[in-house]
């Protein structure tokens, strides 16, 4: 008899090759979607000239408080000029954006051979929470990212308000996004639940 977990646990869908921190000492680095700071850090300590972007007005304004170079904004429209960064780091922050206009802001700050290591949430993730978590809330936000998505993929329109805020990224949607925006792809093998991606591992490269 299969015993079904009380909640989503994640650490056998990650990949714990996959290093965001790949970087020459003294590139410059966009670190998108800083949070509380654990990877700007990382590049930091690996010589890395890091920048931090975040949305959150208070996580920006403590990682100044800690001494680190961060940025209020959105991941749509990055105050940075185009080619000023050797490399960007994304780590599953495209789902709360508007991820088109997102990849597009990557692939404009990012120099021609500039590379970006980026992850984001495939169909599984949400597709796990809403068929294995016994929690009912849990179970609920699976089934709005997945019809949101799947609004959005139909008609270009999401839910509105808080339903709408997320959205699972397919590796169809991203290569379209990529080939508009001049980035090449390095995918990365990553475990799948029911046959669908739950993480989405990518190294970019700007070719132009």
């Amino acid at each position: 008899m299969t015993t079904v977990p009380p909640r989503c646990e994640w650490p056998d869908y990650i990949v714990q090759d996959f290093s965001f921190a790949g970087f020459p000492r003294g590139a410059r680095v966009l670190d998108l979607g800083f949070g509380g700071g654990d990877q700007m850090r990382e590049l930091i300590a690996r010589g890395c000239r890091a920048v931090g972007v975040e949305f959150n007005q208070a996580l920006a304004r403590a990682g100044r408080a800690g001494g680190l170079t961060v940025c209020q904004a959105a991941a749509e429209a990055l105050p940075f000029a185009s080619g000023a960064f050797d490399g960007v780091v994304c780590k599953v922050v495209i789902p709360y954006t508007d991820e088109a206009r997102a990849v597009a802001e990557i692939a404009r700050v990012l120099r021609p051979g500039g590379v970006a290591l980026v992850s984001f949430h495939g169909l599984g993730y949400s597709l796990r929470y809403l068929l294995t978590d016994r929690n009912s809330k849990r179970r609920a936000y699976g089934a709005r990212v997945i019809a949101n998505t799947m609004l959005y993929s139909l008609t270009g329109r999401r839910l509105p308000g808080f339903w709408g805020d997320t959205m699972y990224q397919s590796e169809r949607r991203l290569r379209r996004y990529y080939q508009r925006t001049g980035l090449e792809i390095m995918p990365t093998p990553a475990p799948r639940f029911l046959g669908a991606p739950v993480f989405i591992y990518h190294r970019l490269r700007k070719t132009a």
